[in-house]
């Protein structure tokens, strides 16, 4: 299904199901907010992101959280533009570099993992990657795009299933996810 309707799928889902974490979700990017992020990453913006952007601006201050995909909260622009430059604060001290500039936090999670999308001209464009600080040897997770990762999402929150360690669970009207 086409991004727009997987944004929209999701939107109809928390509607009748978590109704609290859909209204707690920002309105959309304005333009100004799209062109700075534009500015910071000194490129387009991916048509994905953003078509999520104009979805809605991150997921707001409510608790739990609206995640792209289990434990990785939506970041507003704002936010996505700051975790960027917070990795690239911390890159600049090191001999070796993580951080691409042209790399966009879309997500956070915990211990200063992020859902990076690529915007860089290389075999990489456009793949979600987990990010991490950390120094851990493990491989990171990638989907080939935001639209695989979102469809992901949206099936788990749908039917029930277990994604990336977790299944959603739906209390007092908001979505959350739980370890399985």
């Amino acid at each position: 299904m086409p991004f727009s309707s997987t944004l929209a799928a999701i939107d109809g889902w928390l509607a009748e199901h978590a109704p609290l974490t859909l209204r707690d979700l920002p309105a959309p990017a304005t333009a100004a907010d799209l062109a700075a992020v534009r500015a910071h990453l000194g490129t387009d913006l991916l048509k994905e992101v953003e078509q999520l952007l104009r979805w809605h601006n991150g997921a707001g201050r409510a608790v739990p959280p609206f995640c792209l995909a289990p434990g990785y909260a939506f970041l507003s622009t704002a936010d996505m533009i700051a975790t960027s430059r917070r990795h690239l604060a911390e890159d600049a001290a090191r001999h070796w570099h993580t951080w691409n500039r042209q790399w966009l936090p879309v997500a956070a999670g915990q211990r200063g993992r992020v859902l990076t999308v690529d915007h860089a001209e290389s075999d990489t464009h456009g793949h979600v990657t987990i990010s991490s600080t950390d120094d851990s040897r493990d491989f990171p997770k990638t989907w080939p795009d935001l639209d695989a990762l979102l469809s992901r999402t949206y099936e788990a929150m749908r039917y029930g299933n277990r994604f990336m360690k977790s299944r959603r669970t739906v209390l007092d009207g908001r979505l959350d996810w739980d370890e399985a």
